[in-house]
């Protein structure tokens, strides 16, 4: 009977233990997520180590540091990358030389963290502990001081970007150098825009370099030149395209947020979509197919849909198939200036697009509603609004309809002082007349158009766009 009674005390202790270790496990623990996988090793994910992992050792050219300055140093490799949605993530058991940590469920079961007990034994990637032991820090000599110029790259923008004229950008370098970095020096086109002494080294982040802004179309060469405290020089330069149709081609979009100036990312269906990217790349490009009833679906660089999430959430660029939530309307604005309409009557906005994503959940469209959308298929359906709600402090009204359009009046209300514009447009969404109203005085004015009876010389029925500061009204219009 012993060995049975010892054979049925192994199974409980092992139950008993297996279960304990199962609802110990928590994916969404931060002490779950101290280290994840990205660019072929293992990197640091937090800035509260649990369970002292912290202060916890490794040894370094024969010497014992904490794992927490050994984290801080990691961040300045040139293979280093942040933590994002989707990377693979590790306990800190088993990164580089790991060491457990005093979590009792780590110790008994390491692993990655996104897939449980199942994990167990799941060994990452390790650091780079080569380049670890060249560090300065560490004891290392990383050159020695031997008279090379400084490490140097453009974080933003990449080498041959595209952007869309007029374009305006952001210049951001990362320089290191074991003497110090002294200073680094931008020039565009072999023309001096600024000298930075400290680390970031950014240019035009607020906006205040004019060198960089309003862009026309044309090739740029972007150089920087960074001297160490020993005066050691190096130089690195990129090519960046700014053109008039954004450079798409295959018949890929891209949509660019006007007010912002940013481009929508798939994310590649990894994480909700985002309004923040400088320059386009794959996941930046879009294909837009007419679903049927005047409605269009979009398809990111995944071969998944874009969906609107009802306006619930944030949108996402990850269905298999195209229902409601995935059928949008365009409203044209005049030219590539369109806005995007969910099945759920909402509009699309990029506001706050670089933090908590895009959402499709605006009523009304106003600055952030608006999107620069080139190169569309000339089969892609398109909607104009009639009639668009105004906000209350404002009015606009076009009389008579119908006439001649020499004989149109515009009456424009407004408690503010703003500058307006209008077009008139063909049902086919072509922008055929345009005048610059000029600022409109608080109070109610009336305008005459009928400057623009050169341009309009057919008769029928058009629209007209009125652009009242970031608010638009549009209204069917008859020319008799």
């Amino acid at each position: 009977m012993k060995p049975k009674i010892h054979f049925f005390a192994f199974i409980a202790v092992f139950f008993i233990t297996t279960t304990a270790l199962s609802q110990q496990w928590n994916p969404r623990h931060p002490g779950w997520t101290d280290s994840f996988k990205a660019n072929g090793f293992c990197w640091c994910n937090s800035s509260n180590f649990d369970h002292g992992i912290g202060i916890t050792t490794v040894s370094i050219n024969g010497t014992d540091y904490k794992i927490i300055d050994i984290c801080d140093e990691l961040k300045k490799h040139p293979l280093y990358r942040a933590y994002q949605n989707g990377d693979a993530p590790y306990n800190d058991i088993q990164c580089g030389n790991g060491p457990a940590n005093d979590a009792p469920d780590e110790t008994g079961c390491p692993g990655r963290t996104d897939i449980g007990p199942s994990g167990c034994n799941e060994i990452g990637p390790k650091w780079d502990m080569e380049w670890l032991k060249t560090r300065p820090r560490f004891g290392g000599n990383d050159g020695g001081g031997d008279n090379n110029g400084p490490d140097i790259s453009f974080t933003t923008p990449v080498n041959n970007a595209s952007y869309l004229a007029p374009a305006t950008i952001k210049v951001i370098i990362n320089a290191t150098d074991t003497d110090g970095v002294g200073n680094v020096r931008l020039y565009i086109n072999d023309t001096f825009i600024r000298q930075e002494n400290v680390n970031p080294y950014e240019w035009n982040q607020n906006n205040q370099d004019d060198q960089l802004k309003n862009l026309t179309s044309g090739n740029y060469t972007l150089k920087a030149e960074a001297i160490d405290q020993k005066g050691n020089i190096t130089t690195k330069t990129i090519a960046i395209d700014v053109n008039q149709d954004g450079g798409n081609t295959d018949g890929k979009v891209t949509f660019l947020g006007q007010s912002i100036n940013k481009y929508i990312s798939s994310e590649s269906g990894s994480r909700s979509m985002r309004a923040n990217r400088n320059t386009f790349g794959e996941q930046e490009q879009f294909i837009v197919e007419s679903s049927g009833d005047g409605s269009i679906s979009i398809k990111g660089n995944n071969g998944k849909y874009v969906s609107s999430e009802n306006g619930n959430k944030a949108m996402n660029c990850n269905r298999n198939a195209i229902g409601a939530w995935e059928k949008f309307r365009l409203e044209s604005l005049g030219g590539d200036l369109y806005a995007i309409k969910g099945n759920n009557g909402k509009y699309v906005s990029h506001e706050n697009g670089r933090d908590m994503g895009v959402f499709c959940n605006r009523s009304r469209i106003g600055s952030w509603e608006k999107f620069i959308i080139k190169g569309l298929n000339e089969n892609v359906p398109i909607a104009l609004k009639i009639n668009q709600e105004l906000p209350l402090e404002k009015e606009i009204h076009l009389f008579p309809n119908p006439a001649t359009i020499d004989q149109f009046t515009i009456q424009v209300t407004t408690l503010y002082e703003e500058k307006a514009s209008i077009e008139i447009i063909d049902l086919n969404g072509k922008t055929i007349a345009s005048k610059n109203l000029g600022i409109i005085k608080s109070g109610t004015q009336n305008i005459r158009i009928n400057d623009l009876k050169n341009l309009v010389t057919t008769r029928g029925l058009f629209v007209a766009r009125v652009t009242l500061g970031a608010d638009t009204f549009v209204k069917q219009l008859i020319i008799k």
